[in-house]
């Protein structure tokens, strides 16, 4: 097999992929790829999961998957994976959204008197955290409602958050589901819409909302999605849909329509002693130097917003809105806080990410 390698500017001949990237990717690109350096001399680059043959110097080789996490927790999270959540493909990527995540969060899953301090931007009014699960898909009866596959690894054919946290306020039970961003361009899109299997994209893109309910990919017998029939349970006002172009949920929303669902679903079934919960809200941990990831595309400007959130929330209705919090600010917290002992890993992160 030949290798086709990947430079940065000025390190060899095939840098055009760097020069297709936006200014927030370059800029975290650079700084892994010195990071990378600076950990493991001489190393060599590692290759793209969906194309073995390109490397490219922010990615690790094979066989370093511990190394893409924070050392002091790399085993800890790798067993908690273990046989039920998936490791991302990209993990040896080092602008891995997942592997930032755990990096960040995976830590107060050990310390909940801490995580209480850390989290109050996203958790407000928080006094305890009990329980952080990664790649939540909620109970057996979330995956049945949604009409999801009850087979496989959470984060793999489900709807899987990110990250979920118990916690309480003094007064209420509540479950926060947080969707974590790092250089990604956007939310993603529509599966269905962009399947090979899909026949007919066409209907995504010109038949608007309602009329584009018939004819759904997802919704056939063959993938069996329960999603529409959950809309207003979502909390989401239909009526605010019909000026949008094709299906409204072919683009960004689709990701956060499903996280949504997951909440209702959350709400609706929760009951037992370890996860009754009184209410479930839907938080963004993002890098605010991510311009892209917020812009509207353009089939979403009749609702009249500047970002995606602001576009979101102007479809709910009785419902809590969508929240943004910025991970530095979670940081900053950590480095206010007094005698943690957790100097290191500050600085791990201050490297890795700049936070």
């Amino acid at each position: 097999m030949t290798i086709i390698e990947h430079h940065l500017p000025g390190e060899g001949i095939n840098t055009s992929w760097f020069a297709k990237l936006n200014d927030f990717e370059r800029q975290e690109t650079a700084r892994q790829v010195k990071f990378k350096r600076r950990r493991w001399p001489g190393i060599k680059d590692g290759s793209h999961s969906k194309y073995p043959d390109h490397t490219y110097p922010h990615i690790l080789p094979p066989g370093q998957l511990q190394d893409a996490f924070y050392p002091p927790i790399a085993q800890k999270v790798i067993g908690y994976c273990g046989k039920d959540v998936a490791i991302h493909s990209e993990a040896l990527n080092l602008r891995s959204s997942q592997v930032c995540c755990f990096n960040v969060m995976f830590p107060l899953r050990e310390n909940f008197t801490l995580a209480a301090i850390i989290l109050a931007p996203v958790l407000q009014g928080v006094r305890t955290v009990s329980r952080i699960e990664f790649e939540y898909t909620g109970s057996n009866e979330t995956t049945e409602w949604l009409g999801e596959p009850s087979q496989g690894k959470r984060g793999q054919n489900r709807t899987s958050i990110d990250v979920a946290i118990w916690w309480e306020d003094g007064r209420r039970k509540v479950l926060t589901l947080a969707e974590w961003k790092y250089t990604e361009r956007n939310y993603g899109t529509c599966g269905g819409c962009a399947s090979k299997g899909n026949t007919n994209a066409a209907h995504c893109r010109t038949v608007s909302y309602p009329a584009c309910v018939n004819g759904c990919y997802l919704a056939q017998p063959r993938n069996h999605r329960l999603y529409w029939e959950h809309l207003a349970e979502a909390g989401i006002d239909g009526t605010q849909l019909a000026n949008i172009q094709g299906c409204p949920f072919r683009g960004p929303f689709y990701q956060i329509w499903r996280q949504y669902l997951v909440a209702a679903s959350c709400r609706k079934h929760l009951h037992s002693v370890n996860d009754q919960v009184d209410d479930v809200d839907v938080v963004l941990l993002d890098f605010p130097d991510n311009k892209s990831l917020h812009q509207c595309p353009s089939e979403l400007s009749p609702l009249g917003s500047a970002t995606v959130i602001d576009a979101w929330n102007r479809i709910l209705v009785g419902n809590a809105p969508l929240r943004r919090v910025a991970v530095k600010e979670i940081i900053d917290r950590f480095r206010r806080a007094a005698n943690t002992g957790n100097d290191e890993w500050l600085m791990y992160l201050n490297d890795r990410y700049g936070l």
